[in-house]
C-alpha cells in the first residue's frame, strides 16, 4: 500500500530525475551558445541573425515541452505538499519569512548569479511584477550560491546590464540568499527553477517548473491560484 509519505518522497524523486534531465540540457545549450557568441565576432549580420533565430526556436520547443511535463505531472495526481517554511535576510537586511505572506500567491525563483538562463529568467518575472503587482502576489528570488553570491554582488546584479548580464533588467521584489538550505528543503537540483506557493502555502505537483519558463506559463498558473 502506497502512504501519503511514500506519495511526497515519489514527487520528490520525479521532480529530482527531470530537474537532472533538465539541467544537462541546459548545459549543453549553454556550451552551444557560447561557441556561438565567441564565432559571432565578424560574422556576417545575416548570419547572426539566422542563428538568433534557431536559438530562439530551441527556446520556444523547449518551453512548450516543459509546460506538457508539467501538465502531465499535475493530472498524474491531484496531491498537495506543504512548501516548506524559511526565514532568511535579504539584501537590504530584512528579514524574509514564507509564513508571513500567507494569503498570496509567492513566486519562488532559486537562481545564481553565474546561471546562464537565469538573467533570461528574470526578464518573465519582471513582467510578472508589473501585471500582478506585489498585493496579491509576491516574488522571491534566492541565490543558490551564497558564497559567490554576495550581497555586494547581489546590489550590482539587480539591476542589468552589468559585468554578469548583458541583458536590461531590474529586480524590484525581494532578493536574498539561501543561507540556510531553502534549496534542500525544496529539492532544487538545477537553476532557474521556479516554485509557486498557494494562497494557503501549498505546492502542488505541477507549481514546480525547472528551467527557462516563459511569462504566460506562469501567469497561467498564478491566475487559477488567485482564482482558487
Amino acid at each position: 500500500m502506497t502512504t501519503r509519505k511514500d506519495k511526497k518522497e515519489s514527487l520528490k524523486e520525479k521532480r529530482r530525475r527531470l530537474a537532472t534531465k533538465h539541467q544537462k540540457a541546459l548545459e549543453a545549450e549553454r556550451l552551444k551558445r557560447e561557441k556561438r557568441r565567441k564565432k559571432s565576432k565578424g560574422w556576417p549580420k545575416g548570419k547572426i541573425l539566422g542563428v538568433a533565430s534557431i536559438f530562439l526556436l530551441i527556446i520556444g520547443v523547449y518551453s512548450a515541452w516543459q509546460h506538457t511535463q508539467s501538465v502531465s505531472t499535475n493530472n498524474s495526481t491531484g496531491d498537495k505538499e506543504k512548501a516548506p517554511l524559511f526565514a532568511l535576510t535579504d539584501i537590504d537586511g530584512n528579514t524574509v519569512s514564507l509564513e508571513g505572506f500567507i494569503g498570496k500567491v509567492v513566486v519562488l525563483d532559486f537562481f545564481y548569479i553565474r546561471c546562464s538562463y537565469c538573467d533570461d529568467e528574470l526578464l518573465e518575472l519582471e513582467r510578472i511584477q508589473k501585471t500582478y503587482g506585489s498585493d496579491d502576489v509576491v516574488i522571491i528570488s534566492i541565490s543558490i550560491d551564497p558564497n559567490f553570491d554576495t550581497v555586494d554582488r547581489l546590489r550590482e546584479f539587480k539591476t542589468g546590464p552589468n559585468q554578469y548580464s548583458q541583458l536590461n533588467y531590474e529586480i524590484s521584489w525581494v532578493l536574498t540568499r539561501d543561507t540556510s538550505g531553502v534549496s534542500e528543503k525544496y529539492s532544487i537540483t538545477a537553476a532557474p527553477t521556479v516554485v509557486i506557493v498557494d494562497k494557503e502555502g501549498f505546492i502542488s505537483p505541477h507549481s514546480a517548473y525547472v528551467g527557462l519558463t516563459d511569462f504566460s506559463t506562469l501567469s497561467n498558473e498564478i491566475d487559477m491560484l488567485l482564482n482558487q
